[in-house]
């Protein structure tokens, strides 16, 4: 008889599905039946065929009913966790773990995993206290990188540091891979010449993406070398900021705001190099569908970008124009064997810790061996 793995999601965006498709896969499908709850969201059948869940359940929760207590939500997964007697449930971001902790106040589950997927998560008081009040031996708490799990041990309480441990995300490189075009198709699609030298920035404008210090980089990379581009790809709060500060620093026709792009990575070959300047990432999975596209990489040294990127692209400090600039030109500079170099370390660096068969070593780990030892 097969046993019932549950996996719990606040929505199904992009970033979600591929999230609860990660952890599906952890489960030989002869031995285990997986389920998936969305939590908000309308039932759709294109999500349905997205999640490679065997059952997927869509609780298709207001707004409201996922703010405060929460109880319409807590009162669907009660009873679904009391008529299916699951083995595991794998939650993920804070509303999804809030709703199963209480949960399982009421309801036997030999082990639970919540999963984190964002710094700061734990650091207001009121879900310190929460988690504090609730928390039992038989939950694991994972941050996705371990500067994520850090923030955790820092900001929570009552639970040991060998209950909060690091579960990175991953990329399936096998379905990604057929996804991206080439660089001619992705230059086409984007309307860039063949011979033009391009960066490209792909993330949402918001103050943590630090485009702005890209732009100020690139100002001083382009007094060196004129014939380059920017292209950010990506839409948000401070997109028209962005805008008149690239007309103020004399870039507006260089740098291309193409606004959002539904599956923005499959034109990731279009670009000459990858940089992400964050100042606040937990992971950054732009990072990995660089180096599975073979893309060279500059990216900042926050938080938990280092650990993607290891030794196979060139990180500076995070705001910091003149550090961004200076490996914006050396980056220019290389040959085409130092590029090919740099890039074939970064896609075995991606099969070597970011695939899903690393994933399924790294679960396993002694750290959750009881939780194997249960379901097993």
């Amino acid at each position: 008889m097969r046993k019932n793995i549950l996996i719990v999601s606040h929505t199904y965006g992009v970033p979600f599905i591929e999230s609860c498709n990660q952890y599906t896969q952890l489960f030989d499908k002869a031995h285990y039946a997986v389920t998936v709850v969305y939590l908000t969201g309308k039932p759709q059948s294109e999500i349905r065929q997205k999640t490679e869940a065997e059952n997927v359940i869509f609780f298709n929760c207001s707004n409201s009913a996922m703010r405060g207590l929460k109880l319409g939500p807590i009162r669907s997964l009660l009873s679904l966790c009391k008529k299916n007697n699951y083995s595991m449930v794998i939650c993920h971001r804070y509303k999804a773990i809030y709703a199963m902790l209480w949960v399982a106040l009421f309801c036997r589950i030999p082990k639970l995993i919540f999963v984190l997927h964002a710094l700061g998560t734990m650091r207001a008081l009121p879900r310190k206290l929460l988690v504090a009040a609730l928390a039992r031996k038989n939950m694991f708490f994972a941050g996705v990188s371990d500067a994520t799990r850090d923030d955790l041990r820092r900001n929570m309480w009552r639970i040991t540091h060998e209950r909060i441990v690091t579960l990175p995300n991953i990329l399936d490189y096998q379905l990604f891979e057929p996804r991206i075009l080439s660089r001619e198709q992705a230059r086409k699609e984007l309307n860039i010449p063949e011979n033009t030298f391009v960066f490209g920035n792909i993330g949402r404008c918001v103050k943590e993406k630090d485009q702005k210090t890209l732009l100020k980089a690139f100002a001083q990379f382009k007094q060196h070398y004129q014939h380059a581009q920017l292209y950010i790809l990506g839409d948000g709060r401070i997109e028209e900021e962005l805008k008149q500060l690239a007309k103020e620093l004399g870039l507006a026709n260089d740098v291309i705001f193409t606004g959002f792009i539904r599956d923005g990575f499959r034109l990731i070959k279009a670009f000459d190099a990858l940089v992400h300047c964050a100042i606040e990432e937990a992971f950054g999975r732009v990072l990995l569908e660089a180096m599975a596209a073979r893309t060279p990489i500059i990216a900042t040294r926050a938080d938990g970008i280092p650990e993607v990127v290891g030794d196979a692209g060139y990180l500076v400090a995070p705001s910091q124009p003149d550090q961004l600039a200076a490996a914006m030109i050396k980056m220019f500079q290389l040959s085409q064997i130092e590029l090919t170099r740099m890039t074939e370390k970064g896609y075995q660096r991606m099969l070597n810790h970011f695939s899903i068969e690393a994933f399924k070593k790294n679960f396993w780990q002694p750290l959750v061996a009881t939780a194997k030892e249960t379901i097993i």
